[in-house]
């Protein structure tokens, strides 16, 4: 059985460091950016079980736990073979009220079909359509991971209709726009020769913003004060009964003071209803 957010959860709170700082890409000039990929890492690494081991037990790991990793161009970040998609995300602290999602509007699920996926992702396994979506929040600070939250896209975002609506509505308008040229781009709109001699383009580029889970779910935590540490994991119960190791991570939780509840959390398509869900939770 390959990783999932279970193994993940075992693996970081095994971990007798949290430091985020040693990153194993190259290149990488920009310290924020520098900071997101060794999250990014330190999160892969997590799930595929191999944190602190050295970079060829990484990389073997690695193969055996994902079919797909991306980067900041090639979305998602990582998925696991024949299970979820994974988007991991920094933040400072967990008081910063929103993620940048950039051009990639919020999901609930991967679509084989999202034109912004490239077609290494699209191939990366046969026969999938749809794939749940992971996302893994963390924040640093000081080079040492302080929160990290894990929720699924079923719980956090809604329908991808909803966010597409918004953008094919701004694409519509601009192309009633008289008088210009709107080229074909993988964008919201492109305008090209603008001006009277032609030699002026517009790039009309999104950026999605969301509340970070941090906010959205403060209440279902706020009574944890103080702590060096706080791991937080909300998972829809269908989603958690179907995984072949909860056996084994609950008598793990057990052993190591990591909670797990019921939770019933609002359905983003339609927050009259509730989703029923597991809230897992571990600090010091």
């Amino acid at each position: 059985m390959g990783g999932n957010i279970l193994t993940a959860i075992q693996a970081i709170v095994n971990r007798s460091s949290l430091k985020v700082a040693e990153n194993r890409q190259e290149n990488i000039q920009n310290r924020a950016n520098q900071m997101g990929a060794a999250l990014e890492d330190y999160v892969k690494d997590a799930f595929a079980n191999c944190l602190g081991q050295d970079y060829q037990s990484i990389r073997q790991a690695h193969n055996e736990t994902f079919s797909y990793i991306g980067n900041n161009t090639n979305p998602p970040d990582a998925i696991l073979t024949n299970s979820d998609a994974i988007e991991i995300k920094k933040i400072k602290t967990i008081g910063a009220a929103q993620l940048q999602l950039n051009s990639s509007y919020p999901k609930n699920k991967l679509r084989r079909d999202n034109p912004k996926i490239c077609k290494a992702c699209r191939d990366c396994e046969e026969d999938w359509e749809e794939k749940d979506m992971l996302y893994v929040v963390g924040a640093v600070e000081n080079e040492e991971l302080q929160d990290i939250f894990f929720v699924y896209g079923d719980l956090y975002c809604d329908t991808h209709e909803i966010y597409e609506k918004v953008e094919n509505a701004i694409k519509d308008g601009i192309k009633l726009i008289e008088e210009v040229t709107v080229a074909e781009t993988g964008e919201l709109a492109r305008i090209n020769k603008v001006d009277h001699l032609g030699i002026s383009d517009l790039r009309v580029r999104g950026m999605w913003l969301i509340d970070t889970p941090f906010q959205l779910f403060k209440d279902l935590t706020k009574e944890i004060k103080g702590y060096t540490f706080k791991l937080t994991a909300l998972i829809p119960k269908y989603k958690y009964d179907e995984f072949e190791n909860t056996d084994e991570f609950e008598k793990f939780c057990m052993k190591n003071r990591v909670s797990i509840s019921d939770q019933k959390i609002a359905d983003p398509k339609n927050p009259a209803k509730y989703i029923n869900s597991k809230l897992i939770v571990y600090y010091y």
